[in-house]
C-alpha cells in the first residue's frame, strides 16, 4: 500500500473520532432530552429564558416564566433541563431597592441681561 493512502486513511479516522462522533453523541443526547420532557420540568431555552413546562405538543412547549406569564417556544429551542436544586437557586426573594437620596436643589439660574432692542435703519 502507498504510504500517502495510509496517511489519509489515518487522518480520516482521526477526524471522525475527534470531530464527527462527539458531535453526533451530543445531538443524540439533546434529542433524547427533548423526548423525555414532561409537564412540570424546569428548563432553559437557547435564549437563556428559564421556565416551567405547563403544556406541550409535538412541536411547541408552553413555559411559565413568572406568575401568570406564559410563552410558547419551539421544542427545539429548549437547551437543557434545569436540575431541581438549581431551580431552587433561581427563585430569589426580590430585593428592595435602597431609598433614593434626595437630589440637591438646583442652583437658581441667573436671568440673562436684557439686550436693548435696536433696529437697523432701513
Amino acid at each position: 500500500m502507498d504510504p500517502i493512502f495510509i496517511f489519509f486513511l489515518v487522518l480520516l479516522v482521526f477526524m471522525y473520532v475527534l470531530l464527527v462522533r462527539p458531535q453526533r453523541q451530543r445531538a443524540r443526547q439533546h434529542q433524547d432530552m427533548l423526548q423525555s420532557l414532561q409537564v412540570g420540568d424546569e428548563v432553559m431555552t437557547t435564549g437563556g429564558i428559564f421556565g416551567e413546562i405547563t403544556d406541550m405538543d409535538d412541536q411547541r412547549v408552553q413555559l411559565e416564566i413568572d406568575a401568570d406569564v406564559k410563552v410558547a417556544v419551539s421544542r427545539a429551542a429548549i437547551a437543557q433541563k434545569v436540575l431541581p436544586e438549581d431551580a431552587a437557586n433561581l427563585v430569589e426573594e426580590p430585593q428592595q431597592a435602597p431609598e433614593p437620596e434626595e437630589a440637591p436643589e438646583p442652583a437658581a439660574a441667573e436671568e440673562p441681561e436684557a439686550v436693548g432692542e435696536k433696529q437697523a435703519p432701513r
